[in-house]
């Protein structure tokens, strides 16, 4: 997986991001709360317009928030809201801001990075992308510019049925072969 120090020596495109972040303040503003790049960005399917994710660990969510305000009230775009989450969800604080040419947006829960379904569902799909190679980012590349969401363009591509955010998350209890072997015989397009 791509943390912020690949990003780089990654594709311009992350790098760009890398400097964005770094140039910014936002890692260090935000360093109590171990900052993880999420998203697109990092597994290489984003197309214009995507945004920086940075997913982020609150233990205090109030605290959080106050915290956003004071460091990132003044910079361009800054919106923050709270949510109390969905079933089986916790509450989280999504805060937005641009930073030059990238949207960015913060999303912090009391729940550790690595448990939270952001991370989850990039792990599966950089899982399915290792998989299909650049047929695979080109395909889901094709379906995000057409307007689909990342994980039901994933789901589409591998004819999943259901809630593509909670099929994903499913997928992601299985392990890499079993994850393998079930995408080499579902995915709807030729690689390798």
């Amino acid at each position: 997986m791509i943390t912020t120090a690949d990003l780089a020596s990654g594709n311009e495109r992350q790098q760009d991001a890398y400097h964005t972040l770094q140039g910014s303040g936002l890692l260090q503003r935000l360093a109590a709360h171990q900052p993880y790049p999420a998203g697109t960005v990092p597994i290489d399917i984003d197309i214009p317009g995507s945004d920086l994710d940075l997913l982020c660990e609150a233990a205090d969510l109030e605290a959080f928030e106050t915290l956003v305000h004071s460091e990132l009230g003044g910079m361009q775009g800054f919106q923050c809201k709270r949510g109390d989450g969905r079933a089986g969800q916790h509450p989280y604080v999504t805060c937005c801001v641009k930073v030059g040419n990238w949207p960015v947006e913060i999303f912090a829960q009391t729940t550790p990075v690595i448990r939270q379904n952001a991370y989850v569902h990039m792990l599966v799909e950089w899982e399915l992308l290792q998989l299909w190679g650049a047929a695979g980012h080109d395909k889901i590349r094709k379906l995000k510019l057409k307007g689909w969401k990342t994980e039901p363009a994933f789901a589409f591509v591998l004819g999943i049925q259901g809630n593509p955010y909670e099929e994903m998350l499913r997928l992601a209890t299985w392990n890499r072969d079993k994850l393998r072997s079930w995408a080499r015989l579902n995915t709807s397009f030729q690689f390798e």
